[in-house]
């Protein structure tokens, strides 16, 4: 095995480095975008539990004014009642709103983190391309230039000079 062989191998060994790095990159990228999604979905889950008990404890204490009004003899058109129902009302919105608005920030920074991983995905592949493609180069290279010179072409070169190395015999610095 020459010199143009194992530079060939050692390129290639190169390359193929360098796939696996990126295929495991890739893997672990997708494996952070999977749990940013299941991260989403809770978010979502949790925003839903909260409203959902947000408005229950609307409802209970609509009931609880409603049951207090009447053992106390408070008529339910009396306009102290209807304001005190309407705070409650008012307030249980005010606080649904605060949820669902929170919701949809951890959305967007979920959303945001999935777009940044897959853009990060994307450098990952276009990098072990041009690292493959620079090993295969290189490796052509280093396969050429070690490559004996033809016995024919190399009668007026001098001793330890080729043509694989300077292409002609002008390169060399020689005169035909």
């Amino acid at each position: 095995m020459g010199v143009e062989t194992a530079l060939l191998i050692s390129a290639g060994i190169g390359a193929v480095s360098t796939i696996a790095s990126a295929s495991a990159q890739t893997s672990s990228i997708n494996a952070d975008i999977t749990r940013y999604e299941d991260e989403k979905r809770y978010a979502e889950l949790r925003a839903t539990q909260d409203e959902i008990a947000r408005r229950r404890v609307m409802d209970d204490t609509l009931a609880a004014n409603r049951a207090i009004a009447g053992a106390a003899g408070i008529l339910d058109d009396s306009r102290s009642f209807i304001a005190i129902q309407q705070d409650v009302v008012a307030n249980a919105v005010k606080d649904i709103s605060a949820i669902r608005l929170n919701a949809k920030i951890a959305n967007s920074k979920y959303d945001q983190a999935i777009v940044n991983s897959k853009i990060k995905q994307q450098s990952v592949a276009y990098n072990a391309i041009a690292d493959v493609s620079s090993y295969a180069a290189n490796g052509w290279n280093y396969y050429n230039y070690y490559q004996p010179a033809p016995k024919t072409k190399t009668e007026s070169i001098g001793p330890g000079e080729s043509l694989a190395r300077f292409g002609n015999v002008q390169g060399a610095g020689l005169q035909r």
